[in-house]
């Protein structure tokens, strides 16, 4: 389940910096990206793999589960620029 605790300025990011540089390169320096969209679309607290070579399962994982509330966020995302929406409703 998406994060219901989600906010407009988390949507933003994940909709304007993280699904941009989604196909980029995986690295120490993007997977710090994955991690925080992870982290933000899960309410989870996972850290960077200690093993360079998890670093392309760790965003595989988060971009599947960015494909998943795609939707969700989206409309987050556009709710909250059009109408300053803070917090996802959930049944609205």
């Amino acid at each position: 389940m998406l994060n219901p605790n989600l906010t407009y300025s988390d949507a933003k990011w994940l909709w304007e910096e993280y699904q941009p540089m989604m196909s980029h390169r995986i690295d120490r320096g993007s997977i710090e990206k994955h991690l925080k969209a992870y982290n933000l679309m899960l309410d989870k607290q996972a850290t960077i793999p200690s093993c360079s070579c998890q670093y392309t399962s760790a965003a595989k994982v988060t971009q599947s589960v960015f494909s998943q509330y795609k939707n969700e966020i989206e409309k987050l995302y556009t709710n909250g620029e059009q109408q300053g929406i803070e917090t996802l409703q959930t049944g609205s």
